[in-house]
């Protein structure tokens, strides 16, 4: 005669209950754990005479067992929300120690719970995730819903990983470009530069916001807004006028700005030699009473690190008033990276100043990286004193 059936992995056997008196409860059953051995597991009720059932027992039995069962593979079926793989997918990315930049994605969740909250898996076909991420496009733009394909893909995947799915719907949805294409940031031109940092340094707007001098860092570097504002003292030499971009600023949900080191082999890890305006600069600001006190260079009013995103506010109210309305803080790395091109320099020179990490399979497999280039420091001096 052959024995019951073994319960599946995370299912418990027939709960019973045990009246103990006082009017006190147990209830108890066997429960096959993630392991695979099944264990016994009981929770006692509260003394309550109305309870004549063992009903509290119970329902404090079922809660532990819920809190028992881990997410598994097991749990994934056709029924099973699409939210909520996402959100398994998020808390997996979390628990590898990825960096926060990617845990932003949790906005972007939030955002498309509305144009995905009831669809489960099996109701999840390519047209279906395609009308809503379209839709997500035209709500709140194409980067919010490159980034909700992004995450959506994740979760699915953990389906197809469950042998839930045969293939992630995902993939097959169509490239979501932008319906017109960005024009991007607007290079200055080398005759340009010399007015804008004496219209800098006149200005008291810009000296009220501490903008002149961090605008002048990205005119002599091009390093990107996060980059800049993610500074510190350590960071310079200006004996031998160098600066070293070790890390930047990110948002972390729930934490605020952090600052995140460079990895070593992250290509925005990079020692950049400095055009002589700015080391004037960096030892002027190192002097000042406030300014050179902190171990950020560009602190915040309060002494913390500076918001890029309140930055780039401020700069977008200066530039009118400067008479450069279209230029934004990524322009000064397009400008940096004309002269480098129009002075002759290769690619690769363009690449190490402003942290790319590919030009070509050539140049990466060849060249040697990490050098400090002076020639663009000297060609940024040059350009200026030409332009004057």
């Amino acid at each position: 005669m052959a024995g019951r059936p073994p319960l599946r992995i995370g299912a418990h056997g027939k709960i019973t209950r045990t009246y103990l008196g006082g009017g006190v409860w147990m209830a108890q059953c066997r429960y096959r754990d993630t392991d695979g051995i099944v264990r016994k597991v009981q929770r006692l009720g509260p003394a309550d005479e109305f309870d004549k059932h063992g009903k509290l027992a119970t329902d404090a039995l079922i809660e532990a067992l819920t809190e028992r069962r881990a997410p598994s593979a097991d749990q994934i079926g056709l029924d099973t929300l699409l939210v909520h793989l996402v959100d398994q997918h998020l808390i997996r990315l979390a628990e590898d120690g990825r960096s926060p930049v990617t845990l932003s994605y949790r906005f972007a969740a939030r955002k498309l719970t509305k144009f995905i909250g009831g669809l489960r898996v099996g109701e999840a076909s390519t047209a279906r995730l395609d009308a809503a991420l379209r839709s997500m496009r035209a709500a709140h733009g194409s980067t919010m819903a490159k980034q909700s394909k992004t995450i959506l893909r994740g979760g699915l995947q953990l389906a197809v990983m469950a042998n839930v799915l045969g293939a992630n719907p995902v993939r097959d949805v169509q490239p979501l470009q932008s319906k017109a294409k960005p024009r991007g940031a607007v290079a200055l031109q080398a005759d340009q530069l010399p007015a804008l940092l004496a219209q800098l340094s006149a200005s008291a707007y810009c000296r009220e916001h501490d903008l002149a001098d961090a605008i002048t860092m990205l005119i002599a570097t091009g390093i990107r807004r996060s980059e800049l504002l993610g500074l510190r003292w350590a960071d310079i030499d200006t004996k031998v006028a160098t600066v070293t971009v070790s890390g930047k600023l990110v948002r972390v949900a729930g934490e605020g700005l952090k600052w995140i080191p460079a990895a070593k082999s992250d290509a925005g890890l990079r020692t950049m030699a400095l055009p002589r305006f700015a080391v004037d600069m960096l030892e002027k600001r190192r002097n000042l009473p406030y300014f050179g006190e902190q171990a950020m260079i560009f602190p915040s009013t309060a002494g913390t690190w500076r918001d890029p995103n309140n930055f780039a506010k401020q700069w977008r109210t200066a530039r009118e008033d400067l008479g450069v309305p279209e230029v934004t803080t990524h322009s000064f790395r397009k400008t940096v990276a004309d002269l480098i091109d129009a002075e002759g320099l290769s690619a690769r020179v363009g690449a190490d100043q402003l942290g790319h990490s590919h030009v070509s399979m050539t140049q990466d497999k060849y060249l040697t990286r990490g050098r400090i280039h002076a020639e663009v420091a000297t060609l940024l001096d040059r350009a200026l004193i030409n332009a004057e």
